[in-house]
């Protein structure tokens, strides 16, 4: 009777065991055995808003090298590049207050990402992406304590910071 008892739990063991690993090993999305590296090629800025594109580089460089999801390279020897650019940037009245007068604005901010294979010359992921943040009127922000207060440059530095983190998101779904 033990050694049936005893059998039986390594049999079992070794079903969970093998389940464990087959989930593991066929995990969709791994990241290709072959890209070693990344570089972030400067964001291009097709928006009347100045520095945009400088701004949100250095901003994801400095998340990739935090989050230290792959070597950074230079373009030139890097086995894949990041390229994004910006295409629209916008505001739009979001709501007004009981009096009619305009409270809140939607800062809506649109970019194309695509993350290439440099040595296979073709693209891995290319997606565009947006995102939106709302900030006050300035009539609004007068009534509130500076703490409160969310002007359209607060709002504009937090969707820089949204839209990078929303990139390493898209680069690590498929991994």
């Amino acid at each position: 009777m033990k050694n049936k008892a005893l059998i039986l739990s390594s049999l079992l063991v070794m079903l969970l065991l093998s389940g464990c690993i087959w989930m593991y090993s066929t995990r969709p999305g791994t990241i290709p055995p072959h890209i070693k590296s990344v570089a972030i090629n400067e964001t291009t800025n097709n928006t009347a808003e100045f520095n945009l594109g400088q701004d949100f580089t250095a901003l994801l460089t400095e998340k990739m090298q935090l989050d230290n999801l792959l070597p950074l390279s230079d373009v030139s020897v890097a086995n894949s590049i990041i390229y994004t650019g910006f295409t629209r940037i916008s505001d739009a009245v979001y709501s007004y207050d009981e009096t009619e007068v305009v409270k809140e604005y939607k800062l809506t901010l649109s970019m194309d990402f695509r993350w290439y294979d440099a040595l296979n010359e073709t693209d891995i992921m290319k997606k565009a992406l947006s995102e939106y943040v709302i900030y006050y009127s300035d009539s609004y922000n007068n009534t509130l304590s500076p703490d409160e207060q969310v002007t359209r440059e607060n709002a504009l530095e937090l969707l820089k910071d949204k839209m990078a983190d929303k990139v390493l998101v898209e680069l690590t779904s498929q991994w």
